[in-house]
């Protein structure tokens, strides 16, 4: 049972005296969450949380989907602890990058490289320089029902929180509709030779319909912009191979 918030509370201020908006990562911050709510984690174990009080919680987001084993998971805990007796962050790459990425490679079969980045935010961007590279355009297509994608210009230029972002950047993200490829055949016809890619996530609250993800690669490919799953959320979730080999379509990049 909860009984109390009174050191939480003294961290809360003590954040936001410290720290922009009192927290380091947007999506952890207060005005995401109800007022009754931890305002810091001092412990977690499986899926079970604990705050600076001693109030125990279960943990329903996971670390914002991070954390798919559980806290202190005991075969991460020791596979960490062995790795940080060799010490981290070599001038030169360390032999672990290759094993890691032979090994991603092996489950996902229709992948040909990876390149592992320290957050989904970078993924997603760099999948998108690498569309802007290939095609030669500015524009991209984003699902507008899907809530983030990154925290770079390219995405938050095109939300409520655009202070600071140029026009002329927010102008390069344009928006379809989930499950709706005319949405899709409208922005194409609207910017013809321009749109760079389309990206989303293969699925959120609702699945794909008429064979939505197999329609818009189709279209995308026609106009010359590539398709790109944000699988942040529903890789090695919705199937160990991810979303793509549940509903069989192979993008071009998935992050």
């Amino acid at each position: 049972m909860i009984t109390k918030f009174t050191e939480s509370e003294r961290l809360r201020a003590k954040a936001h005296a410290l720290i922009p908006g009192g927290c380091h990562t947007y999506a952890k911050g207060d005005d995401q969450y109800p007022i009754l709510s931890p305002s810091h984690v001092v412990r977690g174990q499986g899926a079970h949380v604990w705050d600076a009080d001693g109030n125990e919680y279960i943990e329903y987001g996971n670390g914002n989907r991070t954390v798919t084993l559980g806290h202190a998971f005991p075969k991460v805990v020791e596979a960490v602890q062995r790795e940080l007796a060799n010490g981290a962050s070599y001038t030169r790459p360390g032999a672990i990058e290759v094993e890691a990425a032979e090994h991603f490679l092996s489950l996902i079969d229709n992948a040909e490289m990876v390149k592992f980045s320290k957050d989904g935010s970078d993924a997603t961007s760099g999948a998108i320089k690498l569309a802007r590279a290939y095609t030669g355009r500015d524009l991209i297509a984003i699902c507008a029902d899907h809530p983030f994608f990154s925290v770079d210009d390219w995405f938050i230029g095109s939300t409520a929180i655009y202070g600071g972002i140029p026009d002329s950047v927010r102008e390069l993200t344009v928006k379809f509709r989930y499950n709706d490829i005319e949405s899709v055949k409208a922005l194409i016809a609207q910017h013809p030779g321009q749109i760079a890619c389309f990206i989303l996530e293969p699925e959120r609250t609702e699945p794909p319909k008429d064979n939505f993800l197999h329609e818009l690669k189709r279209l995308a490919h026609e106009a010359g912009a590539l398709f790109i799953l944000d699988e942040m959320i529903t890789g090695f979730r919705w199937h160990t191979q991810g979303a793509q080999r549940l509903y069989g379509v192979d993008p071009d990049l998935s992050s």
